[in-house]
């Protein structure tokens, strides 16, 4: 009756302590970014909600489903334009929307991104994934959303 009641004890302790196991199902875009190509975009989308929500979380294949949808993604600029050169300040905003358990989380990101220079664009398809101004913004709103999960 003792090895019964400590193997149930024993039981009982592991399966209490124990991370619960969380799997990115779903990435969803409802906002419009140009430039990213969209598997890229869910990859990284993916891959960034995976490494925030690792920190206090275990991460598996089969694991309960999170939901990530971008509810909007804002890119005004303001600059001033001296011939051939010019000066622009990018702020990109991303609000998002994570879904676990049945609740919702929100969150804000924003990057800014200052560029002085004489004909130059703002986009670079070539630049990785998680060194653009989106890519930030995007790990600031989930850290926002999930801080209180």
């Amino acid at each position: 009756m003792k090895k019964l009641l400590l193997l149930i004890g024993l039981l009982f302790i592991t399966t209490s302590y124990s991370q619960k196991c969380y799997s990115v199902t779903n990435v969803e875009n409802n906002g419009e970014i140009e430039g990213i190509n969209p598997k890229r975009f869910t990859l990284g989308v993916k891959q960034i909600t995976e490494e925030i929500l690792s920190v206090k979380h275990s991460i598996c294949e089969n694991g309960k489903p999170v939901e990530v949808i971008i509810l909007s993604i804002d890119a005004p600029s303001t600059g001033l334009s001296l011939g051939p050169f010019e000066k622009k300040r990018k702020k990109t905003i991303v609000k998002v929307k994570i879904t676990i358990n049945g609740d919702d989380y929100f969150g804000q990101g924003d990057s800014n991104t200052d560029v002085q220079s004489t004909f130059i664009e703002l986009q670079d398809e070539d630049l990785p994934f998680e060194k653009s101004a989106f890519s930030s913004a995007l790990k600031k709103g989930i850290q926002e959303a999930l801080s209180d999960f």
